[in-house]
């Protein structure tokens, strides 16, 4: 397949890199910086193992906005926070045929996406690997797990092509055909470890150590799952806590993208998470007092970068 992939970051390289083994892939970004050094030296990834793989060959890059080819498969890998802005630069490359998937944090990408591209064409997913980039076009492969796709308007022939392309280059792969429990259930997650841990600047395993985080925590994850009902999807709140915590043990050691965001004083993906959540339950009239303080807070912590050392 040739494949584009909007987004070059840490997750973006990673799966670039991979889908190379058998693909041509094409990574597009708005920074020049990342977009040379691919071209010149492709994309580096260091593996949990401690090997390090250079892969160069099938893949090229350009700008965003500024790529030519015509893809078989579109991913979007930008944050939720600039995923509009990238649809609109890159929309020539949204032809009739081209299957668009995104592996994006947050709530509500598929909607924004429907206004270029047919939802019968859009797949959307979840991703359980982990990675954070080590400066241009190299990739720190922190965690490997499943890759989740479904579409929430059959295109049962489009999963399965693009589960077929997942598999040849070594991802693990399911297709789910109640897609918005998954994507739901990894809101879950990100609402409460991503954005607490930003706040309190602390390793992921910290929310569930100290009594007082897991009950903050708790409280986000209680309203975000009233407003998941409300929306059609139910859900058992042990089994959501009890997710949560485990996901906490697994990686009690490692740093939240939003830690990480905060640290390099970048703009966050709060409104695609926590305000996701927000915005939903002003459609059915649920009060979420913490998920809208949680956004309240994150933000004034934006505004605060410039105090900062």
């Amino acid at each position: 397949m040739k494949i584009v992939i909007i987004g070059a970051g840490a997750m973006g390289g990673l799966y670039g890199a991979y889908l190379s083994r058998k693909n041509q892939v094409i990574m597009v970004d708005t920074v020049e910086a990342v977009v040379q050094t691919i071209r010149e030296k492709g994309i580096t990834v260091r593996e949990p193992d401690g090997s390090e793989h250079v892969y160069k060959e099938n893949i090229t890059a350009y700008r965003s906005g500024q790529c030519p080819e015509k893809a078989d498969l579109i991913i979007l890998f930008v944050k939720s926070i600039y995923l509009e802005s990238a649809l609109e630069q890159n929309k020539e490359l949204f032809h009739q045929d081209a299957i668009v998937m995104s592996l994006q944090n947050g709530a509500g990408n598929d909607r924004k996406i429907e206004k270029y591209v047919p939802k019968e064409r859009i797949i959307i997913g979840t991703s359980k690997h982990s990675a954070r980039s080590e400066g241009c076009g190299v990739v720190s492969h922190a965690g490997k797990g499943e890759t989740t796709i479904g579409s929430n308007h059959g295109a049962e022939e489009l999963l399965k092509r693009v589960e077929a392309a997942l598999k040849g280059c070594d991802f693990e792969t399911v297709i789910s055909h109640d897609i918005q429990r998954i994507i739901w259930s990894k809101l879950f997650v990100n609402l409460s470890v991503n954005t607490f841990t930003a706040i309190t600047q602390t390793p992921i395993g910290y929310m569930i150590q100290n009594d007082y985080a897991w009950n903050f925590a708790k409280r986000l994850i209680y309203e975000a799952v009233e407003v998941a009902e409300e929306d059609g999807t139910y859900f058992d709140r042990r089994e959501v806590l009890a997710n949560v915590h485990k996901v906490c043990e697994d990686a009690k050691n490692g740093y939240s993208s939003m830690y990480q965001d905060r640290k390099r004083k970048l703009r966050t993906e709060i409104d695609a998470i926590n305000g996701a959540i927000v915005e939903q339950a002003k459609l059915y009239g649920v009060p979420v007092p913490y998920n809208t303080l949680i956004v309240d807070l994150i933000h004034a912590i934006e505004g605060a970068y410039e105090y900062y050392d």
